[in-house]
């Protein structure tokens, strides 16, 4: 059955493996400490949901933190925050779509799933690492993401082809980017529904 649904460490090998082989081919950047996208306490504090074709493939993932204060968010995104954020909000990392399926909205189906919980529990912001050159950045600005360019980062897992940027969308454009996900994916919304425990941050 295909599903999308909240992972546990009984699926960490799956979705380290993702992660390894994706991030290591990724034209947006090279992979430098690929030990640091294993499965690790992150993933097991905070959601890792995933994207399962015919109830066991892993094509898509992506790991959500709740942060609550600019400490937190500045610990997860490994930057200093460029904007003001109204707290709380959602980081959202290690996404990563399987090569066979990328293009299709894989990410965009994560994105949805994440955004509707985060407005049913009074998430006012979430927040994206992202590069400039990333394939996705066109579609977030259509959801109503602001990218904002860093002063400080230091993130050492990748090194990037583009500058690092985050992306922000706050809360007043949760919905409008929801409805704009809808109308874009239908069919795959459908396709892939939410399976089991809910999103709870």
């Amino acid at each position: 059955m295909n599903h999308i649904r909240l992972v546990s460490e009984q699926d960490q090998d799956k979705i380290t493996n993702l992660r390894l082989k994706e991030f290591s081919r990724s034209k947006d950047f090279k992979l430098l400490k690929p030990e640091l996208l294993k499965w690790n306490e992150i993933d097991n504090k905070n959601n890792v949901i995933a994207v399962l074709h015919e109830g066991c493939e892993v094509i898509g993932t992506i790991r959500v933190i709740p942060v609550f204060n600019k400490k937190e968010a500045t610990h997860f995104l490994e930057c200093d925050l460029p904007v003001k954020i109204d707290f709380p909000a959602l980081v959202f990392n290690s996404a990563v779509t399987k090569k066979a399926y990328q293009g299709i909205g894989v990410n965009q189906i994560l994105r949805y799933y994440c955004l509707t919980a985060a407005i049913e529990q009074d998430i006012n912001v979430v927040m994206s690492p992202i590069y400039q050159k990333a394939t996705r950045i066109k579609f977030m600005k259509k959801l109503g993401y602001q990218c904002h360019t860093l002063t400080h980062s230091w993130q050492k897992k990748l090194l990037p082809n583009s500058p690092r940027e985050l992306a922000v969308l706050n809360r007043n454009q949760f919905s409008n980017a929801i409805k704009i996900i809808e109308k874009s994916i239908p069919k795959l919304i459908q396709k892939y529904p939410w399976y089991g425990a809910p999103i709870i941050f």
